[in-house]
């Protein structure tokens, strides 16, 4: 990050990468501050603690990410079209922001500070219920089978399916998937196939 931009965003920066290449255990308050140009001092003068700081970058993230999601759950449509088009939207921002994407799921949640925890508890989850929500829609309009159970497992295992994707296209380098844009729709089009009722299936 430039030399110029507030030495807020400067810091949060810093702190990402570092988090991303040593790890937070790894990654001291000096060295943060170090890379983003200032004092440790100055860096506990906005941050109190490294936890809180992990926090906050956890905490931007999601909200990033939920703001797609919430735009595309409210959008014109039924259950299935808008749940097709959030979990495009999950997908494209994941490919679009492989570090801040990959940045919430390298912690293991057990092993958060409580104050980062409740970010994940709270954020994380608002995020997921876009997604369950949209299956709650579909089962109570008779768009989604109802043989494959609960609105919640549906979603478990639709987010299972579109992480998966995210994490490969943004990690195995040397593989040769097809073209990013049809592999997606592919996906999905599999995805949404199965999960569709017959009479919905009927109606399209």
């Amino acid at each position: 990050m430039h030399r110029d931009a507030p030495i807020r965003e400067r810091i949060l920066a810093a702190a990402q990468a570092l988090f991303l290449e040593k790890g937070f255990e790894g990654a001291s308050v000096r060295v943060i501050a170090r890379r983003a140009g200032c004092s440790a001092g100055m860096l506990y003068h906005f941050f109190a603690s490294k936890e809180l700081l992990l926090a906050r970058l956890v905490e931007s993230t999601f909200e990033k990410l939920d703001k797609r999601m919430a735009q595309c759950a409210a959008a014109p449509g039924n259950p299935l079209e808008r749940l097709e088009r959030l979990l495009h939207a999950y997908i494209a921002f994941g490919l679009e922001h492989p570090h801040e994407y990959g940045f919430l799921f390298s912690h293991g949640l057990h092993r958060l500070a409580p104050n980062v925890a409740s970010v994940f508890e709270t954020r994380g989850i608002a995020c997921y219920r876009r997604l369950r929500d949209l299956c709650t829609e579909g089962l109570a309009e008779g768009l989604l089978r109802r043989d494959l159970g609960p609105a919640d497992e549906i979603a478990q295992a639709l987010w299972a399916a579109v992480h998966g994707l995210v994490h490969l296209l943004n990690s195995a380098d040397g593989f040769p998937f097809a073209a990013r844009k049809r592999l997606v729709r592919r996906q999905l089009e599999i995805l949404l196939r199965g999960i569709r009722a017959a009479e919905a299936g009927a109606q399209k």
